[in-house]
C-alpha cells in the first residue's frame, strides 16, 4: 500500500469516529438530561422545569463552594480544563460577563484537569481569570449527565433551574442572550 492511500484511509477513519463522537454526545446529553429531568421532583408547580443538580466542591484555595450559595442569580456553570484549546478561547469571554454583570451573574469554572491543584491556580493568574474555579471529579461530570465533552456550560436561572446546556464552544454573545433572556 502506498502512503497516500494510508493517510487517505486514516483520515477517512479519523473524520468517522469524530462524527461517531459527536452523534454520541448529542444523544447521551439529551439522555442524561432527560434521565435529570424524570427524577426530578414532580409535586413542584414547576414541573416543567429542571432543578440544577447541587453540588459542593473545593475552590482553589482550599474553601467549599455550593451550587446552593447563589441562589437568586444567574450562574453559569462552565466544565474545562487546561490543556483544552476551545476551553481557553471562552475563559476571556467569561472573565468580561462576570465582570459585566457584577454579582448578578456567577460564573462557577469547574476544571476536569486530572492533577488539577498543580496545574490550575498557575493557569488561572496567567489568563487573569476572575471567577470561582472549583475542582471537578468523577460525580460531579455524573451528575451533570456524563459530562464527556470539554468546554461543556450549563445556564441556570435565578430559581437553580436548568436553562440551557451547550457542549463545545460557543461565543459570549449565546451566554450573553441566555442572560438577558433570564434578567
Amino acid at each position: 500500500m502506498n502512503i497516500k492511500k494510508i493517510i487517505t484511509f486514516a483520515l477517512v477513519l479519523i473524520s468517522v469516529l469524530i462524527a461517531g463522537i459527536i452523534f454520541f454526545e448529542e444523544n447521551s446529553s439529551a439522555k442524561s438530561i432527560k434521565t435529570l429531568q424524570t427524577s426530578s421532583n414532580s409535586s413542584n408547580e414547576k414541573s416543567s422545569k429542571l432543578k440544577a443538580p447541587d453540588f459542593t466542591l473545593t475552590d482553589t484555595e482550599g474553601n467549599k463552594v455550593s451550587l446552593s450559595d447563589y441562589k437568586g442569580n444567574i450562574i453559569i456553570i462552565n466544565f474545562w480544563a487546561t490543556w483544552c484549546g476551545p476551553c481557553k478561547f471562552e475563559i476571556p469571554d467569561l472573565i468580561d460577563l462576570y465582570k459585566k454583570y457584577n454579582g448578578d451573574v456567577v460564573v462557577l469554572g469547574i476544571s476536569l484537569d486530572y492533577d488539577g491543584p498543580t496545574v490550575v491556580p498557575q493557569f488561572a493568574d496567567q489568563y487573569g481569570i476572575n471567577y470561582p474555579i472549583l475542582y471537578g471529579d468523577s460525580k460531579i461530570v455524573s451528575t451533570y449527565g456524563n459530562v464527556t465533552g470539554i468546554p461543556t456550560t450549563f445556564i441556570i436561572d435565578r430559581d437553580l433551574n436548568l436553562y440551557r446546556r451547550y457542549v463545545g464552544y460557543r461565543p459570549s454573545t449565546v451566554f450573553e442572550q441566555d442572560i438577558k433572556d433570564l434578567i
